[in-house]
């Protein structure tokens, strides 16, 4: 079993110790004698969001450009994802296209977002990604955008 710990601000962390052998002794009461209970930690791969949108005639560029954070912020919540949940680019178009004053989506670029404050994994997004679909490593793994204020950009451009 893969898992991870929030900190005191919904930020991912590896879970303490304690925390992996409370897990292990509640799960023994519900396994069978034969099985093992191994729990490990996820890998956090830290993620940002570019995006360009064309505008509606006659609509603000700054309502619309927080109307779009604002909703990939809900998106990217992490109560929200899993380990191994891959990142469906598609869905984010449609989600952004959504958007009152948004005309069209230019491009999405995930990229990902590695030392410093964020986590140490390097992840090859381009490599990963296939038909739209960013897919997580074969170590387990949960993609996380850490900073949404300052990971998350849009861009408004013309046709």
């Amino acid at each position: 079993m893969y898992i991870l710990a929030y900190d005191n601000s919904r930020k991912l962390i590896t879970a303490s110790s304690n925390i992996k052998e409370n897990l292990k002794q509640y799960l023994s009461q519900y396994r069978m004698l034969t099985d093992a209970i191994n729990i490990k930690d996820a890998f956090v791969v830290n993620i940002g969001v570019n995006y360009d949108i064309v505008l509606r005639p006659g609509a603000v560029g700054r309502e619309v450009l927080l109307r779009c954070t604002q909703a990939l912020q809900e998106h990217f919540d992490i109560r929200k994802w899993n380990i191994n949940q891959p990142i469906n680019v598609g869905t984010i178009y449609s989600l952004l296209d959504r958007i009152k004053g948004v005309q069209t989506v230019q491009s999405i670029e995930i990229v990902n977002k590695v030392g410093g404050s964020y986590s140490q994994y390097a992840y090859d997004i381009k490599g990963a990604t296939k038909n739209n679909i960013v897919y997580p490593s074969y170590d387990p793994c949960i993609f996380e955008v850490k900073l949404p204020d300052a990971d998350i950009t849009g861009r408004i451009t013309t046709l």
